[in-house]
């Protein structure tokens, strides 16, 4: 039978990812994931049927789930109704992530669309959480005429890479990853000489210019400055941030300033969906909470003028009802206050619409629904979580696969960076280079 890729989501999009691979006639879905504030949340599962390539969600062998973000998961409850015997494999860690993801009280916290609420009930999301099969990094697991195997992909805790074998070619799905070591996980690891003929890998950042890892950690002196000057002012900072990764990796950054001398010692509050998730870490031992951080008490944001610290919560866009939309709006009025913006926002968040008012004070902006006077300084730092437009280059480098599909990015975002052309042309005549468009197969 002919090897097919298949994008259902998150194929020319950041969004919804999942993808349908036939290799070997063993028939898996890699990721399953939503959309958020969109009005089509979910991945067109029914393609598959149009397109023939399945009757129905109950032939798929398998679920590989790469981490345990909703844009890679969310769709989990919907997929159960119909593969409701089919496993799911995925790193211990992600499980943990996955059950605090799906719960149906998310929606108290004003990150889940109210129209998904229906999905993430609790009969779906147990059997989904049954259906999960914990597996080990770098331990190959056999399915029918395949054996796949979870590598390390750094991104958030418990991240992986798939790597997918057989005698009619070998897969490897990046998922998202990084390449290099935060505070909180390692880089990617691979083995050497992995044998790749199809590279399906992530383009975040692949068609937008962000900062480098380098230019980061150049930044670390003016972020420090920054909040110590608000400090001393007697302001309060808030670092909106994403419940899983960014908020712990932050709070991980401004213990080390500290650690290192580089700040005077001062008190780092966790609200929010972060709170939960920072257990989580703990559990896999990275320690997040101690020393200057600790859980934000629950009566913080009433009694905000006597705090002189920093307060990370999520979510960090500042969706409505979030922890963090709720300190902003008690914040932003005051001017010896600061808000960092910490990593991505989409175009439509309360976030990114304060984010564009940067230092014009005066003006307003609608948080939680209210008419908010803008007084507080406003920056924005890009401490991203995904590898860059070279970074995806070096491991094309360090594989040298016969095919590479190119998923979770926006070719039409039309800046200078374009990994699509300079892979194609870096690579002309060795190697095929695509991009993957929801819903058009590609045959390998």
């Amino acid at each position: 039978m002919t090897n097919i890729f298949f994008p259902i989501g998150g194929g020319d999009e950041i969004g919804a990812s999942s993808y349908f691979v036939q290799l070997n006639e063993t028939k898996l879905l890699l990721d399953s994931g939503i959309r958020l504030g969109s009005t089509e949340n979910y991945p067109r599962f029914s393609a598959l049927f149009e397109q023939r390539f399945l009757d129905g969600l109950w032939d798929l062998d398998a679920i590989t789930i790469s981490h345990g973000h909703l844009d890679h998961i969310g769709s989990l409850p919907t997929v159960v109704k119909e593969a409701s015997e089919v496993p799911i494999y995925t790193t211990h860690p992600t499980k943990d992530i996955v059950e605090m993801q799906l719960k149906p009280c998310r929606v108290d916290e004003g990150f889940v669309d109210v129209r998904l609420v229906n999905e993430f009930n609790k009969e779906r999301v147990e059997r989904a959480l049954e259906n999960v099969v914990p597996t080990k990094w770098n331990e190959p697991i056999q399915l029918n005429n395949c054996q796949i195997t979870f590598f390390r992909a750094g991104h958030i805790l418990g991240a992986s890479m798939i790597y997918i074998e057989s005698d009619s070619g070998n897969v490897l799905f990046t998922g998202d990853f990084t390449s290099f070591n935060q505070l909180t996980v390692p880089g990617f690891q691979l083995p050497e000489n992995l044998s790749v003929d199809l590279l399906i890998t992530e383009s975040t950042y692949g068609y937008q210019e962000v900062e480098s890892v380098d230019n980061i950690i150049s930044q670390r002196g003016s972020f420090a400055k920054k909040i110590e000057q608000c400090l001393s002012d007697k302001g309060t900072v808030l670092i909106p941030a994403f419940a899983i990764g960014r908020s712990q990796e932050v709070a991980l950054i401004l213990q080390n300033l500290i650690d290192e001398g580089e700040m005077k010692p001062f008190k780092i509050f966790i609200d929010g969906l972060a709170q939960y998730f920072c257990e989580i870490y703990e559990t896999h031992n990275v320690k997040i909470f101690g020393s200057n951080i600790e859980k934000a008490p629950t009566d913080l944001r009433y009694d905000l003028d006597s705090i002189n610290g920093v307060i990370i919560a999520s979510s960090g866009m500042l969706l409505n009802n979030s922890a963090s939309a709720r300190y902003a709006e008690k914040l932003l009025p005051n001017h010896r206050n600061k808000i960092f913006f910490s990593g991505y926002m989409d175009e439509e968040s309360p976030g990114h619409k304060l984010g564009s008012l940067h230092r014009n004070t005066g003006k307003t902006c609608k948080i939680n629904k209210q008419t908010v006077r803008v007084n507080a300084d406003i920056e924005a730092y890009r401490l991203s979580a995904h590898v860059d437009s070279h970074g995806i280059s070096e491991i094309i480098k360090m594989l040298h696969p016969r095919k590479v599909i190119f998923v979770h990015g926006v070719p039409k975002f039309g800046s200078k960076i374009n990994v699509l052309r300079e892979t194609t042309k870096q690579f002309q005549g060795k190697i095929d280079v695509y991009h993957a468009i929801n819903g058009t197969p590609i045959y390998f």
